[in-house]
């Protein structure tokens, strides 16, 4: 049997076997080569964030608690941060949370993951600088909230909907092909 005669179609393969990885992928590359670039203050947006929302909205709690996890990991080993698996603890709660609307009528909407993703991105900001604070490397409870959380909160607010749609285009499942009758 040849090897050509067993390769699957793409066709049956379903869309978020490639399309969850791609996301992560592409939101970790972005967060630790663009986004330090793009900043108020000491505030960076968050493109992670919305990403594992519209990931646990649109997959379910495991689903996005696993693309968290492995897209905070993938974002600490990238770049230069001390404490490994802060981040990836942070984004793994994130995901788990977001996919507990999964099945709610109002994740279909746009102002309920977008508010999430901002909250998401002010949430993991707050995590990491409380654990930084209690292992003494951490900003005063002023500079952190002024200089930190909020610039992240309103950059991420601006590219939270391009994120969204994206990851809705990709994670919606396809209509079903109709059956040729024989």
């Amino acid at each position: 049997m040849s090897t050509a005669s067993r390769a699957i179609p793409i066709d049956s393969v379903p869309r978020s076997v490639w399309a969850v990885p791609l996301l992560v992928g592409v939101a970790v590359l972005l967060e630790v080569t663009v986004m330090p670039f793009i900043g108020i203050l000491d505030g960076v947006p968050d493109l992670l964030a919305p990403t594992v929302v519209a990931i646990g909205m649109l997959r379910g709690s495991l689903t996005g608690a696993i693309s968290g996890m492995v897209g905070g990991l993938f974002v600490e080993l990238a770049s230069p941060i001390g404490t490994l698996g802060v981040l990836a603890l942070l984004y793994l709660c994130v995901g788990a949370f977001a996919g507990r609307y999964h099945e709610r009528e109002e994740s279909m909407g746009w102002v309920v993951p977008i508010v999430f993703s901002v909250t998401a991105a002010g949430a993991v900001e707050l995590g990491y600088g409380v654990v930084q604070a209690l292992l003494g490397n951490g900003l005063g409870p002023a500079d952190l909230v002024g200089r930190v959380i909020l610039p992240t909160m309103a950059l991420t607010a601006l590219l939270s909907p391009p994120v969204l749609l994206a990851a809705r285009y990709l994670l919606q499942p396809r209509e079903p092909k109709p059956q040729e009758s024989a």
